[in-house]
This record gives structure tokens, C-alpha cells and sequence, in this order.
């Protein structure tokens, strides 16, 4: 068990980097692109101020070796979830594309997204491709949703830090 932490403002606000209560050393856990993190413990310094050094040393160093440069900052930089939540049962064909039917009969597939905007914040984002009407963009629904599979794809590797699905999951450099 660690001793009270004599600077613990800067433990709480720095992303990645943690001393719990209960642990000796501090924690620097590194997202994967592929889900999970990867976590290591930092030896203790006598100094608490060295120790907090170290673990962003660290964290910088490796964070940069799995994510790259740009999306590394971009991850520290965003409060919020930066990688695509991927769950095992999804509504339709990939993670963030859907079908839909309105309530007047007319159907499309959807693609939806989150973009982030100049303050910080983020948006979500959708765009429908709608088929089987002579109104419609498409013919058919599978025509549609390729289509919607790809504006997916498209908006994913601009927004996201990671590309893929699952294990197969890589950073977005």
C-alpha cells in the first residue's frame, strides 16, 4: 500500500497514468489497438514528483511505439473514448452500420460515426442509403450496403484511432 500521495492533482488528470490506493507502485496502462491495455508498474522513486516523471516517460515512449506520433497525441489529448467499441453481436453487418425501416415502408442501411469537433467534443454522425424504391439511391440492399460499409470505412480511418474489427484491429497511423 502506497503512502498519501503528496501531488495528487497530478495523478487524477493525467490519461493512462494511476497510483491506487491499494497498489505499491504506480500503474502506466497503454491501450492496444486489437482491445485491452497494456499495463506495467513503475518501481517507486523517493521523490513523488521523479516517479510521476518516469511514468510519463514511459507512457510516452510506448504509446508512440504502438499508436505513431500523431494518433498518440491525439489519444492524450481527447478525454473521451477514442477507439471504435466493437461488440460481439452487432445489429448489422459491421459496427456502425445498421439496417433501418421508416415508418412509411421505405428501407436503407445506415452508416453512423462520432467526429470530434473543434472543442473538444464530440458528434455523432450518420449518413442512410436507401434502395428498392424508384426514389432511391440503389436497386438493391446489397448495393446499399456496400455502400454504407464503406462510407463507414471511410469516416472510420478519419475519426478513429484504430482500424478493423476484433483481434484484427490495428492503429490508425
Amino acid at each position: 500500500m502506497r503512502d498519501k500521495l503528496q501531488l495528487p492533482e497530478l495523478w487524477e488528470r493525467t490519461k493512462y497514468v494511476s497510483w491506487p490506493h491499494s497498489h505499491r507502485n504506480p500503474l502506466v496502462r497503454i491501450p492496444r489497438p486489437a482491445g485491452g491495455y497494456e499495463s506495467r508498474s513503475i518501481p517507486r522513486q523517493p521523490d513523488e514528483y521523479v516517479t510521476f516523471q518516469r511514468c510519463l516517460e514511459y507512457r510516452e515512449q510506448r504509446g508512440i511505439e504502438i499508436w505513431g506520433f500523431r494518433r498518440w497525441r491525439e489519444l492524450c489529448s481527447v478525454p473521451k473514448r477514442s477507439v471504435a467499441k466493437h461488440r460481439k453481436h452487432t445489429s448489422g453487418a459491421i459496427t456502425g452500420v445498421f439496417h433501418y425501416e421508416r415508418p412509411e415502408g421505405t428501407t436503407l442501411w445506415i452508416a453512423t460515426w462520432y467526429e470530434r469537433q473543434a472543442d473538444g467534443r464530440t458528434r455523432k454522425r450518420s449518413k442512410g442509403y436507401s434502395y428498392g424504391t424508384p426514389q432511391s439511391q440503389f436497386v438493391t440492399s446489397e448495393q446499399a450496403e456496400a455502400a454504407a460499409i464503406e462510407k463507414r470505412q471511410q469516416e472510420e480511418a478519419r475519426w478513429y484511432s484504430t482500424l478493423g474489427v476484433g483481434e484484427t484491429r490495428i492503429a490508425n497511423r
